[in-house]
């Protein structure tokens, strides 16, 4: 009885531990800035703890320059709903902390041409330049 009870649950096992999340690949999937990636975001961040949804976010402000307008679409079903660990806009627009300063000035060139080149993308240009403005007026008092 016991052994005919385990094969019963046996496929019921092999089904939850077949949709386990690969994160790795999903954050290089959705750095890419391809759409069906963009598309699983909603799907990743309803699920990701703070590490995932940091990584997540952090994939899809590399992912702005790639794919702006596809980004963007992806940040208003994020900013529409309330995730477990997702900021959203706020974050994925702004300069990346915490980076060389040839980082941050690389990211905010390329996303800036991004972002001017949709018409959609007013808020998060918003939210890069005064993240740029802030992050240069800190290392110009580092300097000083």
């Amino acid at each position: 009885m016991k052994r005919l009870l385990l094969l019963s649950l046996f496929p019921c096992l092999v089904w939850a531990g077949g949709h386990a999340t690969d994160w790795p690949a999903s954050l290089k999937g959705v750095e890419s800035g391809e759409q069906a990636w963009l598309d699983k975001v909603p799907g990743l961040a309803a699920t990701a703890d703070v590490k995932q949804a940091t990584g997540l976010e952090d994939a899809l402000a590399r992912a702005l320059s790639k794919n702006a307008p596809g980004v963007l679409e992806t940040l208003k079903a994020i900013d529409a709903r309330t995730w477990p660990h997702m900021i959203g806009t706020d974050i994925v627009c702004g300069v990346p902390a915490e980076q060389p300063a040839a980082v941050v000035e690389d990211f905010y060139q390329r996303t800036r041409l991004a972002l001017l080149g949709t018409d959609k993308g007013s808020t998060c240009l918003w939210i890069l330049e005064a993240s740029y403005e802030e992050w240069k007026a800190d290392n110009a008092r580092k300097v000083e």
